[in-house]
């Protein structure tokens, strides 16, 4: 069973590569964007709660 787990996962080392530089700032950005839109939705909800507080 262990030996079959190292096998996978040096099939997978193996087929892995460092990114290009293009590949890298794509990755970069979407996950950005993902943070960023995460942020606003937290934020969002935030000021949601604030708001029913302040009126209930």
């Amino acid at each position: 069973m262990i030996q079959k787990t190292l096998k996978e996962w040096n099939r997978v080392i193996r087929l892995s590569r460092k990114p290009k530089k293009n590949e890298f700032i794509m990755i970069a950005k979407i996950t950005g964007m993902g943070i960023l839109v995460v942020g606003a939705v937290g934020f969002v909800i935030r000021m949601l709660i604030q708001l029913f507080q302040t009126v209930l």
